[in-house]
């Protein structure tokens, strides 16, 4: 159980043992020397680290440790991955296979339940197939969903945050012809409270400013090319506005990240791409994913499993170190 005022280790998960999970993991506690690496558990296969390592020409050490051991790991992190040990089948670098389906899900519901024990302060996920998020009968459209379910959750946030900028999409992993009749008042009004909530208990942001941005071209140009801003969306901003939320909007998406126009804490678009194509081409690929509006805290980085480099040895562990770092002060912030 947790030990009062004892630093606890991260969850890392796995991943995609065919991606770049592992060679980013490796890279991540290799460059503990230059950059401060919050101490981490690797949920997942010894042998898949060691693989990786080789194959990137890296030497590390690791230490198998048992659920009774897991309070060693921050002892022992300068010289060694802490690694809770899943074997799998042999991967194919590059290509997915359903082999290691219940291997990659077996690592997050371990880790998940780290936390809730009380062994490690945090998950961080590394990327999977989507088509490996079965759970009991369900398959899954992304992690955050995944975690939601897992913490019963009915109003998962998705941040996406980086230095410049912070970014939410108010649906997620939908096909874009679902997103109009996905838009409703209950879910812009529950998404506006959890990030007020969770900016201020995490980031110390107490009134955020946030702009909403417009699901049409120019925000529907006042009806004319739709109708969901003068229906929806511009209702609960003014109904958010009597409650002194400090909101704006309708913003029309193509000009509000522009250069010097991001005058805002948080942005929240309409759908999945409006979101994220301004946060990674802005960012290059250094922002994280965090999941707020759940009873634990999860990180990830902003990116997939990366097939087509996996060969290359070439990964940059960039967002996942910031994932590992922002979920380390969440959980600092969290034991106050």
């Amino acid at each position: 159980m947790k030990t009062k005022n004892k630093k606890l280790p991260i969850a890392l998960t796995m991943g995609d043992p065919a991606g770049i999970s592992a060679e980013i993991t490796v890279n991540a506690w290799s460059s503990r020397s230059v950059v401060e690496i919050p101490p981490f558990i690797f949920f997942g296969s010894e042998e898949l680290l060691h693989r990786r390592a080789n194959f990137i020409d890296c030497k590390i050490k690791t230490k198998k440790i048992s659920e009774a051991e897991m309070d060693l790991a921050v002892d022992i992190f300068k010289e060694f991955i802490p690694v809770f040990d899943i074997p799998i089948m042999k991967e194919t670098i590059g290509q997915y296979s359903e082999k290691n389906d219940q291997k990659i899900m077996k690592s997050i519901l371990t880790a998940y339940d780290s936390i809730k024990s009380g062994l490690t302060s945090a998950i961080v996920t590394n990327p999977v197939n989507k088509n490996s998020l079965l759970y009991e009968g369900i398959k899954f459209s992304g992690q955050t969903e995944l975690c939601a379910h897992l913490c019963q959750s009915k109003n998962p946030v998705m941040l996406m945050m980086s230095d410049e900028l912070k970014v939410v999409p108010l649906t997620r992993h939908i096909p874009i012809s679902e997103v109009s009749q996905s838009i409703n008042k209950s879910l812009l009004i529950n998404t506006v409270k959890v990030i007020s909530n969770d900016l201020k208990k995490y980031f110390n942001i107490s009134q955020p400013k946030i702009v909403v941005t417009g699901l049409n071209p120019h925000a529907g140009d006042n009806g004319l090319i739709g109708n969901e801003e003068i229906n929806v969306i511009d209702p609960v901003i003014k109904e958010l506005q009597r409650e002194k939320i400090n909101i704006h909007g309708p913003a029309s998406a193509d000009s509000l990240f522009s250069a010097g126009n991001t005058d805002s804490d948080i942005v929240i678009c309409m759908y999945h791409d409006q979101a994220l194509i301004p946060i990674k081409t802005i960012s290059n690929f250094t922002a994280i994913n965090i999941t707020l509006g759940i009873d634990i805290i999860r990180t990830s980085p902003d990116h997939g499993t990366a097939y087509q480099i996996a060969k290359k040895a070439i990964a940059d562990p960039s967002s996942l170190i910031r994932s590992l770092i922002i979920a380390d002060q969440m959980a600092e912030k969290n034991a106050r």
